[in-house]
């Protein structure tokens, strides 16, 4: 499993936003250019982080991108999950039905236990975990 640019991407972005909370609304133009992801991409990505509701728009001239939630209560997994569609090494953790083996498979345990392991770990961290000091953004 490889995750696309689009996540890393659109975490990168959602960092961004968390660590300038209180410099909104902020363009697209302005997070790409400090965070060097293509403007094109990153517009389609906030996009769906916007219909996701991770984000808000706000249109006009000064308008731009804020966290339309608090950093602790976006988790990672979730940003994953909706900029890459549900988390599965396998299909038949999934879906069962796609594999007629699923009941003689010897490895499924492993694939479930991996699985799991990933989501748990996604879980566990918040955009809070990466907002950093006021203190080591002063650079």
């Amino acid at each position: 499993m490889k995750l696309s640019t689009r996540s890393r991407y659109g975490l990168r972005a959602l960092i961004y936003l968390a660590n300038n909370q209180d410099k909104f609304p902020i363009s697209v133009r302005t997070i790409s250019q400090n965070e060097e992801i293509p403007l094109r991409y990153l517009e389609r990505i906030m996009r769906i982080l916007s219909q996701k509701n991770f984000v808000k728009a706000e249109v006009g001239a000064e308008g731009g991108y804020r966290l339309n939630k608090r950093p602790e209560d976006i988790s990672i997994f979730d940003v994953i999950e909706a900029l890459e569609g549900r988390l599965t090494l396998v299909i038949c953790l999934e879906n069962s039905s796609k594999c007629k083996r699923v009941p003689l498979c010897a490895s499924r345990p492993l694939w479930k236990e991996l699985n799991d392991a990933l989501i748990n770990i996604l879980k566990k961290y918040t955009l809070k975990d990466f907002v950093l000091s006021k203190k080591s953004l002063e650079v």
